[in-house]
């Protein structure tokens, strides 16, 4: 059995990578990331914060899971301040406040953003 690795982690040189890292795979984790971030949010106190994190730089499991998130009315994005981590090689984002960290020799790829609940 083969574990699952998220787009962020992938070495693209690997030769098995199209058994590794499939459409089926990603389908599941947006399913899965979807419903994870709906409870965590339900549950989410008034003022409360909650950093959604993945390792993957697709908008699918990223941007894609937090709009629906973004049209409760209660919730928002807490930017986070890009400046210091300006040594960091970025990846464009649509939704600001949030980061993309590009996979390079000396990070993998990874997805931040900050939420909370307001009144």
């Amino acid at each position: 059995m083969r574990l699952a690795r998220g787009s962020g982690t992938l070495n693209l040189n690997d030769k098995d990578i199209d058994k590794m890292f499939t459409e089926e795979l990603v389908n599941r984790s947006v399913k899965t990331q979807k419903e994870l971030i709906k409870k965590a949010v339900k549950i989410l106190k008034v003022d409360g914060e909650l950093i959604y994190s993945t390792c993957s730089i697709l908008k699918e499991e990223n941007e894609k899971v937090l709009e629906e998130v973004l049209k409760l009315p209660n919730i928002e994005i807490m930017p986070i301040d890009k400046n210091i981590f300006k040594e960091v090689p970025m990846l464009p984002v649509d939704i600001d406040g949030t980061i993309c960290v590009c996979p390079s020799n000396l990070y993998e790829g990874f997805f931040i953003a900050k939420l909370k609940r307001k009144n």
